[in-house]
């Protein structure tokens, strides 16, 4: 195992008008455009893979194939962006640039993973963001639709996909507009007691309320209750022999911070299969806001009666934009609502369990001894996320870029990236548990950062003072 790390200060990101080609032609690049503009990301990605050793008794010829190791020919590749949603009203280029993935990363991960799968394989790549998020806006908005169009011209295997399921469309007020189902490419996953839920499903002889904000909760109930435990997975994912994460150095509200772990969530067709907190306060069995907070079990419940409701029930439009606009007024008044705080023991359960079938469920959804498919792992850190992630993060320019043979360790040393202790972080030493995720060994790989050995828990924070955590976060995860 490996963690290679790349930092260059001031990095930025190369606009979309030469479809992020690399700006110089590097010995094994393979097609006929070259950008115009300086594109500093290219040669980034090439510098994280080049120093981690991959073929390299091949680099600085033609021949160089970095990924080959992982990639078979002919393989069939699932690349799990972060894309979260669509760029909002009040959000700058930095803003935006701070929640999702940058298209200049994802074209030369791409032109790597095409050069390993060969004629005979293909690279498709996206993920399940929000139910509402508009997904050519989102191609659009990060340079991904950019991507596709240049390999479209080449005849290159490289499609976008939207793996949700069901999706919505919302008014600016919050109310439902548009609903939409689609015939599926679903597979059904049942971890019943196996669950990293099982532990917080019950209360006595009470089985916990397992919420997702803006979702039916009878529908959440029927994938989480008691010791039944359900996922819904695209197919595509679980039919793919190698996924890589793509994912954003961020923070995040509910799990503190979000890298390729948390990144698994994307690869869900219905997101009311996922468990973000349980109903109510510790007190009361749950962990949607923190006990000093009680004052917000009446707003609780009257989300609950709105989103219960039919989507045809009287007044149910102005009663969902009423429920939204309060939650909004509440957060913005300091509120720790929806599971957004360091309590939260229900969320990283639900992104390992996740995690776990990525790496253990075949492609009809049995779960196995052994791994079945390959996984890798780049963070895009050059521009990351701080304070409010996932959707409200502040942009950072940490120029960075971490790449690993192995998830968890990947998001451990990001954590550390971001100066942020990994035992602080309930995801990433869950991750670490056999019991919990039986993936990540307890041998500490090998790490190179630009060019220079070193050991993982030794990282300092790459902005030289860690990342601002989510507001229900703070004094809960700096340290050592």
């Amino acid at each position: 195992m490996f963690v290679s790390i790349a930092n260059s200060p001031g990095l930025t990101y190369p606009d979309s008008r030469d479809g992020f080609s690399p700006s110089e032609r590097f010995p094994e690049y393979r097609f006929d455009h070259v950008a115009s503009r300086p594109n500093p990301v290219y040669p980034l990605v090439r510098q994280v893979l080049a120093q981690a050793g991959l073929d390299a008794e091949n680099f600085g010829a033609p021949a160089w194939n970095p990924l080959g190791r992982f990639v078979a020919p002919g393989s069939r590749v699932f690349v799990l962006c972060n894309f979260v949603y669509h760029r909002r009203r009040q959000e700058s280029d930095s803003d935006f640039a701070a929640k999702c993935i940058h298209g200049s990363v994802l074209r030369a991960l791409c032109d790597y993973l095409l050069l390993a799968v060969g004629p005979g394989g293909t690279v498709h790549f996206g993920n399940s963001p929000l139910q509402s998020c508009d997904w050519n806006r989102v191609l659009s908005e990060t340079g991904a639709a950019s991507v596709v169009e240049f390999y479209a011209r080449r005849g290159a295997p490289v499609a976008a996909r939207d793996l949700r399921l069901f999706v919505s469309e919302r008014n600016v007020l919050g109310r439902v507009t548009a609903e939409g189902t689609r015939d599926g490419s679903e597979i059904e996953v049942a971890l019943g007691p196996e669950s990293l839920l099982r532990p917080v499903a019950w209360r006595g002889t009470q089985r916990a309320r397992f919420r997702i904000s803006d979702y039916r909760p009878e529908r959440i109930a029927s994938f989480h209750s008691g010791d039944r435990h359900r996922y819904v997975i695209n197919r595509e994912v679980l039919d793919s022999s190698v996924v890589v994460s793509l994912s954003k150095l961020k923070t995040h509200e509910k799990v503190g911070m979000t890298c390729g772990l948390k990144g698994f969530v994307g690869m869900v067709g219905h997101k009311d299969c996922l468990a973000h907190h349980r109903f109510g306060n510790p007190s009361a069995g749950g962990d949607e806001y923190p006990e000093r907070q009680a004052f917000l079990r009446p707003f609780s419940v009257f989300q609950d009666w709105v989103q219960g409701r039919a989507r045809d029930a009287s007044f149910q439009g102005p009663l969902q934009v009423l429920d939204r606009n309060l939650r909004r007024a509440l957060y913005r008044l300091g509120a720790d609502m929806g599971g957004a705080w360091w309590g939260n023991d229900t969320c990283w359960r639900m992104a390992l369990d996740l995690a776990r079938i990525a790496h253990f469920a075949d492609a009809s959804g049995t779960m196995c001894e052994v791994p079945q498919r390959r996984h890798l792992s780049l963070i895009d850190g050059i521009v990351g996320g701080e304070g409010q992630g996932p959707l409200s993060a502040s942009p950072v320019n940490a120029g960075t870029l971490v790449f690993s043979d192995e998830v968890a360790w990947a998001d451990r040393a990001a954590c550390k990236l971001m100066g942020f202790s990994p035992e602080a972080i309930p995801l990433v030493r869950g991750a670490f548990q056999p019991m919990h995720f039986p993936v990540a060994g307890a041998k500490e790989p090998v790490l190179v950062r630009n060019g220079q050995p070193g050991r993982i828990d030794d990282l300092e924070p790459v902005l030289g003072r860690p990342f601002r955590p989510p507001r229900g976060w703070r004094g809960r995860v700096t340290g050592r």
